[in-house]
């Protein structure tokens, strides 16, 4: 792996964080065995199904959608470190501002999971959306943000705030839980860039409700790496079985005292604004 320059650019050809020394990744270039074809971006319709099934404000337009990610889009492309970021996989998202259930566990058990299994059951009626958590664990009152994640500043814009944005969902793959965190560390403060999450990825996925669907190959597994559970042995994530969806809380312990890096697993990073 190559020492840490945060003067060259931090992704590859291919939107991937380049490793870089004290990282874990299962490979340090990617096969890409696991892949997410780029879904058709089309505005009005990942408005509507957000609207339709994740209560997004009625108020808000395609137009003004598509202009606020379009320029989301112009700025980053012109910062020499993170612009690759578009050569990977890149799904727009509108995310509804805060529901009453202000703990996040909350917000994503009773709320955005049910917005994800809502938008898959009407884009493919034959298939099923269902959460599994391992053992006896549970959301509520359980997950905090991950520390270097800077997904703080997207829950405090979320609290009162529409949110439109990018959701990179194979931007850390192939890395370890805590190497997705801590990688945020190394790349230089963007304002409106942080680990994916919760309701961020949960938004993506009400939008474009194929993402993980793959006639050819098999997708990742989509780790919300921002949120921490208060078991450290859990991560959270959405994948698809077959053609289903399913999101997991699901350990990621290899042994008692080791971590899994696996070449499935995929972290997401977020670029997102508020819009009115």
């Amino acid at each position: 792996m190559r020492p840490l320059n945060n003067s060259q650019t931090l992704f590859d050809d291919n939107g991937r964080r380049i490793p870089y020394e004290g990282m874990r990744v299962f490979n340090e270039v990617s096969l890409q065995y696991y892949k997410i074809n780029q879904p058709e971006i089309n505005f009005e319709e990942i408005l509507s199904n957000s609207q339709k099934y994740a209560n997004v404000d009625s108020k808000i337009t395609a137009e003004s959608f598509e202009y606020t990610c379009v320029e989301l889009k112009k700025k980053i492309k012109r910062n020499s470190s993170l612009k690759n970021l578009f050569k990977g996989v890149c799904v727009p998202f509108v995310c509804p501002k805060s529901s009453p259930e202000k703990d996040l566990g909350a917000e994503l058990e009773k709320v955005a999971l049910p917005s994800v299994a809502s938008s898959f059951k009407a884009a493919y009626p034959s298939l099923h959306c269902k959460a599994t958590l391992q053992g006896s664990s549970q959301l509520s009152d359980r997950l905090s943000v991950s520390p270097n994640s800077r997904y703080e500043d997207f829950v405090k814009t979320h609290k009162d705030r529409t949110i439109v944005g990018w959701y990179f969902p194979q931007a850390l793959q192939e890395n370890d839980i805590t190497s997705q965190s801590a990688q945020m560390k190394t790349i230089p403060t963007y304002d409106g860039l942080v680990l994916s999450g919760g309701v961020d990825a949960a938004a993506a996925l009400v939008g474009s409700p194929g993402l993980l669907i793959n006639e050819n190959d098999y997708p990742p597994v989509l780790c919300l790496s921002a949120l921490k559970h208060e078991d450290e042995r859990l991560m959270l994530c959405f994948k698809s079985y077959g053609h289903h969806l399913e999101f997991w809380g699901m350990s990621q312990m290899l042994t008692p005292e080791i971590t899994q890096v696996s070449e499935q697993w995929s972290g997401g990073l977020t670029l997102f604004t508020a819009i009115d």
